[in-house]
């Protein structure tokens, strides 16, 4: 499934609060895919931050509904939320016990040095005690990142980070850290696993967050029906998004403040 994070107060279900994974409770009993909410033993492969979109999150669910109505019926009754592959597994399949998680950070681009950046992301690859990028209280703070690779497109510097799990905003402090301190903003030194006791990394912005993947070792054929009925959508959201990128530019320009325009 995916989702665009804006409008969640992020993945799990709260009592207040519109949450990703309650727009897909409530979807999943309108179209009777499930008989309560509460009943629903929904289990979600990463719990996402609010403000946090996704591609390739994974949910599991008991239902009677065959793999190719499911998706269809729920892209009906969702909002800002798109099912497009469902496949059965066994009973004590838990999405949770994923083999690697795969997140990219779209980074603005404004006058970092890539060199350093590759360099200082390099420190963070294999097995580190992340407690300097985590919330305080993270009962284990030890995770091991498979990789971290940048690369420019565009406007931004992309941030795709690999690993197993992550810590709550372990990707977002990790990225204000290579992106300040590729840029001035802190030392190099400050930057990396262990760099100082008491030292605690900044947070970017969680809406330029992306979970792109979750590989479960599954195969998730696309289910054509349920990619078409969301394509309306997602084309009138692309339009709607890019208009008002134009209307940002064009005010830009009016400010003196472009000149490739």
């Amino acid at each position: 499934m995916a989702y665009d994070g804006a409008g969640f107060m992020g993945f799990q279900r709260q009592p207040k609060g519109r949450t990703v994974e309650g727009e897909l409770l409530r979807a999943l009993v309108r179209i009777g895919a499930v008989e309560s909410a509460s009943g629903c033993p929904l289990r979600g492969s990463s719990r996402t931050d609010r403000g946090v979109s996704a591609l390739g999150n994974v949910v599991s669910f008991r239902t009677t509904f065959s793999r190719g109505a499911v998706c269809s019926a729920l892209n009906s009754e969702m909002e800002d939320v798109w099912a497009y592959s469902a496949v059965a597994v066994p009973e004590d399949f838990n999405p949770r016990f994923a083999r690697q998680r795969w997140y990219r950070y779209s980074l603005p681009r404004r006058g970092q040095d890539l060199r350093l950046m590759r360099d200082l992301s390099r420190r963070f690859v294999g097995e580190h005690d992340f407690s300097e990028y985590s919330r305080r209280d993270a009962r284990d703070p030890v995770r091991r990142i498979d990789s971290i690779d940048v690369t420019e497109s565009g406007d931004f510097v992309l941030l795709d980070f690999r690993a197993e799990s992550f810590l709550w905003n372990m990707v977002r402090r990790i990225t204000w850290a290579l992106d300040q301190g590729s840029s001035g903003g802190i030392p190099p030194d400050a930057v990396g696993p262990g760099t100082g006791p008491s030292r605690r990394s900044g947070l970017a912005p969680a809406e330029l967050l992306v979970l792109m993947d979750v590989d479960l070792g599954l195969e998730f054929p696309l289910e054509r029906r349920a990619a078409d009925s969301a394509s309306k959508e997602l084309n009138d959201k692309m339009l709607l998004r890019t208009a008002r990128s134009v209307f940002c530019r064009d005010l830009l320009g009016v400010l003196g403040l472009r000149d490739d325009l």
